[in-house]
Order: C-alpha cells, then structure tokens, then sequence
C-alpha cells in the first residue's frame, strides 16, 4: 500500500492536507448518527403499517444507500466542517471505494465492533481502518 505524507494529497489543483480528528468526528456524528436516525424516523413512519421484516430490511437498506451516497456522491456532515473525501489516485471517490470504505458498518453482524473499531482508528490513528481498505483520504476542503 502507498503511503502519503498526512500533508498532501495527490491529485487535484490544490492539494489539501488530512482533516482534523475533530472535524472528522464532527462531520461522522452528523453522518452516520443524525441523518440517520431522521432518515430511519420518516422511513419508519411511511412503513408503519407494513410487516415488521420487511420494514427493518428496508430501513437496513436505507441506511446502506446512505452511506454509499454520502461518500461517492454528497456529505452534508463534511460540508458543514469543511472536509471532502478524495480517492487516494485523486479525483472522486467511486461506488465502489464508497461500499468497500463503508463495509464494516453495512454488515448488520458486525455493525456495533465495526462503529467500535472505525472510532478508536479514527481517534487514535486520525483516519478509518476501511479509507486504507478503499484508498481514500478525508482532506480540509
């Protein structure tokens, strides 16, 4: 695996460096707690008088289309403290980077240790076990 110096990022016209631990974490409670607990909120709503099982597996597929939209298309989190997601070869990040970044809070098994294991990575480390996975960088904006 390629290693960057946490002060650039190649690719792009100007090469910005790694966020802040805190704005990582500010953008991730805004990401993957607010939106969507207000997501699974109107969701459950619409669904209500639908079967329980067919509810929670539309609600689990909400929140895996979530994910990958926030990082292959738009993070209203990131944009809020001023981060972007940036594909280590430069340019966006793809569908694909976007799942494989997300992979260990989409599996329903493993989502609490794979929350548990991306936030000390992120507190101890200052980026996720999975952006080595996908070869993606949250950067300053």
């Amino acid at each position: 695996m390629t290693e960057f110096s946490s002060g650039s990022i190649p690719g792009g016209a100007g090469e910005s460096g790694a966020a802040s631990k805190g704005k990582r974490f500010a953008a991730g409670v805004i990401d993957l707690i607010l939106i969507p607990i207000l997501l699974g909120v109107i969701a459950g709503l619409l669904l209500l008088n639908t079967p329980e099982g067919i509810r929670n597996v539309v609600l689990i597929v909400i929140n895996i289309l979530w994910m990958i939209f926030r990082d292959a298309v738009f993070s209203p989190g990131r944009k809020m403290v001023g981060t972007k997601l940036v594909s280590l070869a430069g340019g966006k990040v793809t569908l694909a980077q976007a799942f494989i970044r997300n992979i260990l809070l989409i599996i329903p098994f493993v989502l609490v240790v794979g929350y548990i294991v991306e936030i000390v990575s992120l507190l101890t480390r200052g980026e996720r076990v999975a952006d080595g996975w996908a070869k993606t960088r949250v950067v300053t904006a």
